[in-house]
């Protein structure tokens, strides 16, 4: 009797060492800019000690970390390998629906009727509830509808193509218009969040131009910085998520990359619609992440404090910072994309 072929075991080393190395640079990192942060004054104290994790809950947050890459990379490579081999499947990857779309439209249109009705039934804390819920479903409503709408422009730019870059850039994002998502998906978080903060920094400049008292001057100064934190976290995780994310793609596409180069494909031309592939969904999504918290936080704040000259201001800053980060994640991984076209 046959022996029936196992597939070969997976040996993920170099991904948990990987994992172990980037987590201990980031507890390093971390405690080297704890005493910075430690000044930031909140509650009219500086926050000290407080921004440290108490030791085991760091570890086990590293440990976890460590723990998810491996079991990721695990998951990741029993997909592909089915034969000692090391034969390959090449799926199409699913192609998001349109039912995508009615689900967010019928979310925001609820999280809309809520806006009117919440604060009607209770006071300071329903607000901050309502406000919450609405962040909540607005981050829901984009990951929903995001690809799909993501699909829909690349189909109109496909057929307005006259390029070999703009063929290429939206062949990209129509092979693969979750994995486009996800290239875009932090800017897309922090433009809904710059509308919040725009609001929010026109509501401070509403309170602070009467007569506020001591403590809500106190509060303003807390929730400005606050908005600060806010605004400078997402957009450090927007500049190492695509970076990471441009990449990883370059060094999963190098066979591809090799193989354009072998058929006479000018690098350039690679490189062109590699950056058009990002940069065009990314206006797409962050205007449309704008619209989309205005909709949700105008029945709470009305249309004055969302077109008020600090809120827009606020808004475009964050939108120019964020689009020109993702820009400059193009630029330097560039260099990778050269190594592949190499050989």
């Amino acid at each position: 009797m046959r022996r029936a072929i196992q597939p070969a075991p997976v040996r993920t080393p170099i991904a948990t060492r990987i994992a172990a190395a980037g987590v201990l640079g980031g507890v390093v990192l971390a405690l080297g800019l704890a005493p910075l942060v430690g000044l930031i004054p909140f509650r009219g104290q500086s926050l000290g000690a407080a921004v440290l994790l108490p030791p085991w809950l760091m570890a086990a947050i590293a440990a976890g970390t460590v723990l998810l890459a491996t079991v990721s990379a695990v998951i990741g490579l029993r997909r592909v390998v089915i034969s000692p081999l090391g034969v390959r499947t090449r799926t199409t990857p699913p192609t998001p629906h349109w039912l995508r779309a009615l689900i967010a439209v019928v979310l925001v249109a609820a999280g809309f009727v809520a806006g009117f009705v919440v604060p009607g039934i209770g006071g300071a804390i329903a607000m901050i509830t309502a406000l919450v819920a609405i962040f909540g479903v607005g981050l829901l409503v984009l990951n929903l509808i995001g690809p799909w709408v993501l699909k829909i422009g690349a189909r109109m730019q496909l057929r307005r193509a006259k390029t070999p870059e703009r063929l290429l850039a939206a062949r990209i994002v129509l092979d693969d218009a979750k994995g486009a998502w996800r290239q875009v998906s932090g800017v897309a978080m922090a433009s809904f969040m710059a509308v919040f903060a725009g609001t929010g920094v026109a509501l401070m400049d509403v309170m602070s131009a009467g007569d506020p008292s001591a403590q809500d001057l106190a509060l303003l100064t807390d929730m400005r910085t606050g908005l600060i934190i806010t605004l400078v976290a997402s957009f450090l995780m927007v500049g190492c998520s695509v970076a990471v994310t441009q990449a990883s793609d370059i060094l999963d596409q190098r066979d591809l990359h090799r193989s354009l180069h072998y058929l006479g494909v000018p690098a350039g031309t690679v490189d062109s619609a590699r950056r058009r592939a990002v940069m065009s969904p990314l206006l797409i999504t962050a205007l449309g992440s704008a619209l989309c918290a205005a909709v949700l936080i105008f029945p709470l704040l009305g249309i004055a404090l969302i077109t008020a000259p600090l809120s827009i201001a606020t808004i475009a800053a964050v939108l120019a910072v964020g689009i020109a980060l993702v820009w400059i994640a193009t630029r330097l991984t560039r260099p990778l994309l050269m190594r592949a076209f190499a050989g």
